[in-house]
């Protein structure tokens, strides 16, 4: 039973490695255990079994469920070639189809009015359907009253008849809704679609005897300006390509055929001309529409009416929507002019605010700025009356009688005068420290303050400090006047 045994290790995943094969009773004990864990349920069923019937038990399912897997996979791989066909199929048919499709071309190239895309091709056919309209309003001549009858017959008058325009615009589809999209929504125009169907019974007698009307002729040239008009004609045979797709997008089954439309948007129309406005794309709004062998049998004069009320009602609704448009421009430049007085007030509270912070801030620093001064002034002070009491104290005041003494006599702006012994070896420093001192224990508001002599006439500055007295010609004795600077 030990070759059985390794085939199962063989197959348990990554419970085991190449020790666990090495050694066929280990095999044995290994399996055992492994089997044992993953089939609890058959061994709960089996009763009065040895240990060694168990692994032989359990191999009979393992096996069986490596072979359903195969099983499976050879079973699904016929569906995955059928999923693959269709693929298949469809390249050999382009490559088979692909001659045919050169030698179609060949025998029926495209004619000048083909594509939807042809910008020239549908500019033609618009011209071609305008030539062949005016054609049809030069066939028909209104009876003119004769002026020179006295009688107040009709008569054929040719003289003084005039022949009325073609309503309809000599550019392709494309070019015409492009005009249209590239105004503004308030005086876009409507859009009126004839399609002409040559091989209908009723379509010659519609194009002279209704369109060619005066009165309806009247109507659309009255209403089809350059820039400000309301109404945009559009004429087109079915056999062309613009006709054939006006006819698809309308769905038009019965002819003559008439539409008054209103395009909404620009949609993806560029307006430049590049002829890349796709007439499905643009939203267009059905005001009215005629069609069928029923619109021969009423009067042109009706037909008139119907597009006269469309086009009025129209301007109406036009006039409504720039009537309420500029309601809310007024309103919203009337908000706006609110938010912008209350920005503005609202900024001068700001800045009112922020300067009375700023004058504030600046009165602080400055009170600042005043006491920091004071307190280093005050602490020069100290400082320079510490430094010359300490100067005093370390020269002192030499007795009266002894040797290398000069007497000075100090005569202040107030009269007074003051003797003071110095030593001939002490500087002009000793001696302006024995003026601060002097000033502080008389109370003497003295801060900034010269020394000079009359006799000879000499001055000492603070940048002469360091000359000795017997230097500066104040030995044996001299009298030292005293100025206040600051006075």
């Amino acid at each position: 039973g030990i070759p059985p045994y390794s085939q199962g290790i063989g197959h348990t995943p990554t419970h085991t490695d190449s020790s666990h094969v090495s050694s066929p009773d280990r095999s044995n004990k290994l399996l055992t255990c492994t089997m044992a864990s993953e089939n609890t349920t058959t061994q709960r069923r089996t009763t009065g079994s040895s240990d060694a019937a168990a692994p032989s038990s359990t191999n009979p399912p393992h096996t069986s469920t490596t072979g359903g897997s195969s099983n499976s996979s050879t079973i699904m791989l016929p569906f995955r070639i059928l999923s693959k066909t269709p693929a298949i199929i469809t390249i050999l048919l382009r490559v088979l189809l692909w001659p045919l499709f050169k030698l179609v071309n060949l025998a029926f190239p495209p004619k000048e009015f083909d594509g939807i895309n042809n910008s020239t091709g549908s500019d033609r056919a618009a011209r071609a359907f305008v030539t062949m309209f005016q054609k049809q309003i030069s066939l028909v001549r209104p009876v003119m009253p004769d002026p020179n009858n006295s009688e107040g017959g009709a008569t054929n008058n040719q003289e003084h008849y005039v022949e009325p325009a073609c309503p309809f615009s000599s550019r392709g589809y494309n070019l015409t809704l492009s005009d249209i999209t590239s105004r503004p929504p308030n005086s876009r125009p409507l859009l009126l679609l004839y399609l002409h169907s040559p091989l209908h019974a009723d379509g010659s007698k519609f194009l002279r005897e209704y369109l060619c009307h005066s009165q309806l002729l009247q109507l659309l040239n009255s209403n089809n300006s350059d820039s400000h008009g309301s109404v945009v004609c559009f004429g087109a045979s079915i056999h062309t390509a613009d006709g054939q797709r006006m006819r698809d997008m309308l769905g038009v089954t019965s002819f003559p055929f008439m539409a008054l439309l209103s395009v909404k948007s620009s949609g993806s129309s560029s307006g430049n001309g590049n002829n890349n406005n796709n007439g499905g794309s643009v939203p267009m709004e059905l005001l009215l529409r005629m069609e069928g062998p029923q619109l021969v049998k009423i009067p042109p004069a009706q037909i008139t009416t119907y597009l006269n009320t469309t086009i009025t009602r129209q301007a109406e609704v036009l006039a409504a929507e720039e009537a309420r448009r500029l309601q809310r421009e007024e309103e919203q430049h009337l908000r706006r002019e609110q938010d912008r007085e209350f920005q503005e007030t609202l900024l001068a509270d700001q800045m009112r605010e922020i300067a009375v912070q700023e004058a504030a801030e600046q009165e602080r620093r400055e009170q600042e700025e005043k006491e920091e001064e004071e307190r280093l002034k005050k602490a020069k002070e100290e400082s320079r009356l510490e430094d010359a009491r300490a100067m005093l104290e370390s020269a002192g005041e030499p007795p009266a009688g002894s040797k290398g003494v000069a007497r000075m006599r100090f005569a202040f702006p107030n009269g007074k005068k003051v003797d003071r012994r110095f030593h001939t070896v002490d500087t002009i420093e000793t001696v302006r420290s024995f003026l601060i001192v002097h000033f502080h224990e008389q109370g003497i508001e003295m801060k900034n303050f010269g020394l000079s002599t009359n006799f000879p006439r000499k001055t000492f500055n603070e940048e002469e400090g360091k000359l000795t007295l017997e230097e500066a010609g104040l030995a044996p004795q001299a009298v030292i006047m005293v100025q206040d600077l600051d006075s």
